[in-house]
C-alpha cells in the first residue's frame, strides 16, 4: 500500500515538473488600446508691454467762430419747375428749384454756395457754356432763414431752342454762413465776395460742422 502511495507522489511530482518546466512561445502582441482623453489646457502666457506712444501730430488751423459751413447732396429728383421775378419787373420766368434746409441758415448772416466739382469748388451764382452745342447752364441761389434756394436752367439758345430745368447728376454744394461783420472785414481788406478760395482762406477756412441737417 505504502508502495502504491509512493508510487503516485512521485508521478504527481513528474507532472509539476513537467507542467513548471515547459515554457510555451511568446504570443502575437495585442491590439492598441483607445486614447486616452485629452488633457487639460496650460495657462496662456503673459501680455507684452505696450509700445511707446507715437509722435504728436501738428496744430490745425485756427478755426473762426463767426464762420460755419455744412455740406449738401440735392438729387435729381429733387428739383421741380418753379416761377421766380425778374429784377425789377413783375414778370417771371421758370427755372427748377431745389431747396437745402439748415437752422444754421439766417437771414441776419451772409451766405455762400459754392458747386463742388470734383476737387474745385465753383462760386454761385455762376453760368458754364457747353461747347458740344452751345448752350448755357446758369445756377443761381437765394437765401432766407432755415434755407437756401437753388436754381437752375440750361438752354440750347437765348431764343427759342430747348430749355432743361434740372441738371442729369446729383450736385453737392458747399455752404458757408458768415457773420455780417466778418463780410463787413473782407470788403475792408479788398477781397471779392466772388472768389470762394480767397474769401475762405481770409475766414481761416473754419468748418464747424452741424449736428444735423
Amino acid at each position: 500500500m505504502n508502495k502504491i502511495v509512493r508510487l503516485i507522489s512521485v508521478l504527481a511530482l513528474a507532472s509539476t515538473v513537467a507542467f513548471v518546466g515547459c515554457k510555451g512561445d511568446t504570443g502575437d502582441q495585442g491590439p492598441i488600446g483607445p486614447a486616452g482623453p485629452t488633457g487639460t489646457s496650460g495657462t496662456n502666457g503673459t501680455n507684452g508691454t505696450d509700445g511707446t506712444d507715437g509722435t504728436d501730430g501738428t496744430d490745425g488751423l485756427n478755426g473762426n467762430a463767426n464762420v460755419k459751413s455744412f455740406m449738401a447732396t440735392v438729387s435729381v429728383a429733387d428739383w421741380a419747375n418753379v416761377e421766380r421775378s425778374g429784377i425789377g419787373t413783375s414778370t417771371t420766368s421758370t427755372w427748377g428749384g431745389a431747396a437745402v434746409s439748415s437752422d444754421l441758415i439766417t437771414a441776419d448772416k451772409a451766405v455762400f454756395v459754392a458747386l463742388i466739382s470734383g476737387e474745385e469748388k465753383i462760386s454761385l451764382p455762376v453760368s458754364l457754356s457747353k461747347e458740344i452745342n452751345g448752350s448755357v447752364e446758369s445756377l443761381l441761389f437765394s437765401y432766407k432763414t432755415g434755407q437756401v434756394s437753388l436754381y437752375y436752367k440750361s438752354q440750347s439758345s437765348l431764343f427759342g431752342g430747348s430749355t432743361v430745368y434740372a441738371p442729369e447728376m446729383d450736385l453737392q454744394v458747399k455752404v458757408t454762413v458768415v457773420e455780417e461783420t466778418e463780410v463787413m472785414a473782407l470788403k475792408a481788406a479788398g477781397i471779392s465776395l466772388d472768389d470762394y478760395d480767397a474769401v475762405m482762406n481770409y475766414l481761416g477756412r473754419s468748418v464747424q460742422l452741424p449736428t444735423q441737417l
